[in-house]
């Protein structure tokens, strides 16, 4: 998936739109973006055979660099930041509207040199990381962190036959 492509996967029981927005490929197919996605959701106790919505968009490094500056108040590119739709006011009003993650695959290539890993495989962890922001897991205590560490191993060793955690020692 390359360019600005837009995939838009309805069924009865998930709406995910895909969109990628910079010049380079993606090393992943929809469908493995969406197991990806189900995944989680099954991991951390939801259905997911609901309703759910989302979108995941591919931005270049400028793009996340000034969403990171304006949204987080760090001024740096980074490989994914998720909004989630059940953060603030009248989030419970929308249960099925999980939010957006917007990934810069560029960054994400560098991380898989970084840590030892493949393209493709730090895409999909990625993907994983993002998704669990959206169902509510962050990482800013010690406590937080390890509990979505584990649940990264879990859905990623349920994915990817070759994953022993991600190397960031």
């Amino acid at each position: 998936m390359q360019g600005s492509s837009i995939l838009i996967r309805k069924n009865k029981t998930m709406n995910i739109c895909i969109q990628n927005q910079t010049d380079r490929s993606i090393p992943l197919r929809p469908g493995e973006i969406r197991a990806y996605i189900k995944k989680a959701i099954k991991i951390c106790g939801r259905r997911p055979a609901d309703p759910y919505e989302m979108s995941v968009v591919f931005v270049d490094r400028d793009e996340i660099r000034a969403m990171n500056r304006d949204y987080r108040g760090i001024d740096r590119a980074t490989d994914v930041i998720s909004f989630a739709f059940q953060d603030g006011e009248g989030a419970g009003f929308t249960p099925f509207l999980l939010g957006d993650m917007f990934i810069c695959p560029e960054i994400v290539e560098k991380h898989s040199i970084k840590y030892n890993s493949t393209y493709r495989t730090e895409m999909l962890f990625v993907i994983v990381h993002g998704m669990l922001h959206l169902l509510g897991f962050d990482h800013d205590t010690l406590s937080e962190r390890k509990k979505m560490r584990e649940s990264e191993d879990i859905i990623m060793a349920g994915l990817d036959k070759d994953w022993t955690g991600r190397n960031e020692n």
